[in-house]
């Protein structure tokens, strides 16, 4: 019986997350497009092309990235991981943008948009900065996405916290 109860409260707070997200975009005027506005396969890059879909990438999951414990400051990246530091890679997920849905400069992608505000943040090492490159921007999609760029690994620090691990210099970014 406990564990019911518990379902139905997440399902509840969830619902109302959801619920208060929806109310605050449309109090802010933002209203993303519906996920299937814009067709599987389109290109989300806006600015200048991308010639990387023509370049060998290597594929990167999420699975892999969160096969260790990050404990800051004591935690080092697995030579697994940085192997793929600085190569071209490319990585499917959600795309949860850090500020607007309109000309996205930056985001984060994150394996699920249900797993990741599931009762608490995710770890730094399940998610993923994605940074667009100069003089670009991305559209918004509320589905899967594939994200093509260069691989970075390693603390990123602001104002003394580790706000990432990885990240990747987006060059493509394609509807799934």
């Amino acid at each position: 019986m406990k564990i019911v109860k518990r379902v139905l409260i997440v399902i509840a707070l969830l619902g109302v997350a959801v619920a208060a997200g929806s109310l605050g975009d449309w109090a802010m005027g933002r209203k993303p497009p519906p996920p299937r506005a814009i067709p599987a396969g389109a290109a989300l890059v806006e600015g200048t092309d991308s010639s990387l879909g023509k370049i060998k990438t290597l594929d990167l999951s999420f699975d892999l990235l969160k096969k260790w414990t990050y404990i800051e400051g004591k935690s080092q990246i697995p030579p697994f991981i940085r192997a793929f530091d600085g190569q071209n890679v490319q990585m499917a997920g959600y795309m949860m943008p850090l500020q607007d849905v309109k000309s996205i400069k930056s985001f984060v992608l994150v394996p699920s948009l249900f797993g990741c505000c599931y009762g608490q943040p995710p770890a730094v090492n399940h998610v993923i900065l994605v940074k667009m490159g100069e003089g670009k921007t991305a559209k918004y999609f509320g589905d899967t996405i594939l994200v093509r760029g260069r691989f970075h690994s390693g603390e990123e620090k602001d104002d003394g916290y580790v706000v990432s691990l990885y990240r990747i210099d987006a060059e493509e970014i394609v509807a799934q």
